[in-house]
């Protein structure tokens, strides 16, 4: 795999690490409004545009939260 280096961020998990409190804060503000609301939509935008941002920098599309559970389908067999 081909590691990208982007430039101004040297360490992009920390910086994303540091603006953790602020992605909460957001999802919280979210839950006082009616849902798909444009206050609502508005925090959401943020949210995402954090959550995008954190991928392109850090390589990682669950930096923020859990990857889904994998297909039991598509687990090798046991031996």
């Amino acid at each position: 795999m081909v590691e990208v280096r982007r430039s101004g961020i040297k360490d992009p998990r920390t910086v994303f690490n540091e603006l953790r409190p602020y992605r909460e804060r957001l999802i919280s503000l979210m839950g006082q409004c009616r849902p798909f609301q444009a206050d609502f939509l508005m925090l959401h935008a943020a949210q995402k545009a954090i959550d995008a941002a954190a991928h392109y920098f850090t390589g990682d599309p669950w930096f923020y939260g859990l990857a889904p559970e994998q297909s039991k389908h598509s687990e090798p067999p046991r031996t």
